[in-house]
């Protein structure tokens, strides 16, 4: 418990820090290490945000491309790199959850309509890695929960 932590009432540390972000970043670190291109850290974790945002903005796409067509993808992905809510949110040092949540819950819903679509239990099965890492990687998760199941009705 953190006391000094969201004054007055404190925070509970275990229920409140998602380990998806370090994880990630310590993934990277190490794979850049083991191709011998020795990536500070801190460099990592500032470049962190910036790298899933254009991630993000491809899954975008992807999404969109699926659902209606390549043309509304482009405007989607478009849309996802001037969003000011999201550029706030996936500036260089923006060390936080959402930089790479947003991408995680984009390409989990374009795993899923693809495994909708197709019926392929490849598509689900990767749907639910990276469902699961999103959960790893973000509190938000919770909003979320309820819409693949509510689709799958």
């Amino acid at each position: 418990f953190d006391e000094r932590s969201w004054y007055p009432l404190g925070r509970v540390v275990g229920g409140t820090v998602y380990p998806g972000i370090m994880v990630t970043a310590g993934v990277i670190h190490n794979v850049m290490h083991a191709i011998s291109l020795p990536l500070d850290i801190r460099n990592i974790c500032v470049f962190l945000a910036p790298f899933f945002s254009t991630l993000t903005a491809y899954a975008t796409y992807l999404l969109t491309a699926e659902v209606h067509s390549k043309a509304a993808g482009l405007l989607a992905a478009g849309f996802m790199g001037i969003a000011p809510g999201y550029i706030s949110r996936s500036v260089a040092g923006s060390y936080d959850n959402e930089g790479i949540a947003i991408f995680l819950l984009m390409f989990t819903f374009y795993l899923w309509i693809k495994s909708v679509k197709l019926g392929s239990a490849w598509y689900a099965t990767l749907a639910a890695i990276f469902y699961f890492y999103m959960v790893a990687a973000w509190g938000g998760y919770v909003f979320i929960t309820n819409m693949i199941p509510l689709h799958a009705l």
